[in-house]
């Protein structure tokens, strides 16, 4: 038998994962803190951690001399310490796919009502009032250039939702070999080449230190003036003071955010309140479909290290 702690689930409902493991034979141990020494404090002997958000550094690792195997309720995993968790033996396995669908639906759903201005139309009639000629102008869609940030699985799906209403599609992702680009969409060279072209940038590389703050003063001064920008990937790849300021300007005619800096933002947060951002709740992965397996992924693959096999999503 082996001891499984789930530190913390948020709004999802690790249940059906919890009888998997326990029909295992497995103990398990839901604690729901984000507080890494409490983790310590109650679980010192685990073996298997499911975890959502809560950090996971290298000083917590080096005091569970048990563990053998992490597992994210997420795609990311910056906030696991994965060259100590290598260090120690540690297995990490995020998963990359199973919300893929949903949080590519969200992010074209955010970039078409911008586009066709929805929020300030429906604000209107929900005033009172019935004047489509005092509303912003829409630009035409069929006539704008796309531009991905990173071609992993939610930018492809993005792309195939995305290739009907846009004149052009393009990405930039280094890491993907030529002959495993996707169809339709198009190549460009550098960072610079995608930030010049993209009327609409949408946000899909993971956190890392090349990419936190990647969208600064001098990067959203290289976009098409009044370019929209997307994020369902971290909030930490903007710098949000710089965004404010561009969007003050007009450099950046709108925004549309699932995921922030800092979750949940303060109530006098000034992105969330700017008239030109629409921000929704970290929400994107939401299905019926999706919370069934949110748990059920990273308890597999917790079940498959301990059993001495292969998991699914290995990241390290």
């Amino acid at each position: 038998m082996a001891k499984i702690t789930i530190t913390d689930r948020g709004a999802l409902d690790p249940n059906e994962a919890i009888a998997f493991l326990e029909g295992q034979g497995h103990e398990v141990t839901l604690l729901d803190t984000l507080d890494p020494a409490e983790l310590v404090s109650k679980t010192p002997d685990c073996d298997g951690i499911v975890a959502s958000f809560i950090e996971l550094d290298a000083a917590t690792l080096r005091q569970l001399p048990n563990l053998k195997v992490i597992a994210t309720t997420s795609v990311g995993f910056n906030k696991i310490d994965v060259t100590v968790a290598r260090e120690l033996g540690v297995d990490v396995c995020n998963m990359p796919s199973v919300a893929s669908e949903e949080v590519a639906t969200h992010a074209l759903a955010g970039m078409l009502t911008m586009l066709r201005e929805l929020r300030a139309s429906v604000e209107q009639v929900e005033g009172g009032e019935w004047d489509y000629s005092a509303l912003p102008l829409p630009p035409r869609a069929s006539e704008m250039t796309l531009g991905l940030f990173s071609l992993g699985r939610i930018a492809r799906k993005v792309a195939e939702r995305a290739l009907p209403f846009f004149d052009r599609v393009v990405a930039y992702d280094p890491f993907v070999p030529q002959d495993a680009w996707q169809d339709g969409v198009e190549r460009v060279s550098s960072l610079d080449e995608l930030l010049e072209q993209s009327q609409v940038l949408s946000l899909h590389a993971l956190l890392t230190d090349e990419t936190r703050g990647f969208l600064n003063t001098e990067n959203l001064a290289k976009l098409p003036q009044g370019a929209y920008i997307v994020n369902v990937a971290r909030g930490e790849l903007v710098d949000t003071a710089a965004l404010i300021a561009a969007l003050d300007s007009g450099q950046v005619r709108g925004a549309f955010f699932d995921v922030l800096e800092v979750e949940p933002p303060a109530a006098d947060d000034p992105l969330v309140h700017h008239p030109r951002v629409l921000v929704t709740p970290h929400s994107a992965f939401r299905s019926d479909a999706t919370l069934r397996e949110y748990f059920m992924v990273p308890a597999d693959n917790v079940s498959r290290v301990l059993r001495g096999e292969k998991p699914h999503t290995l990241v390290n």
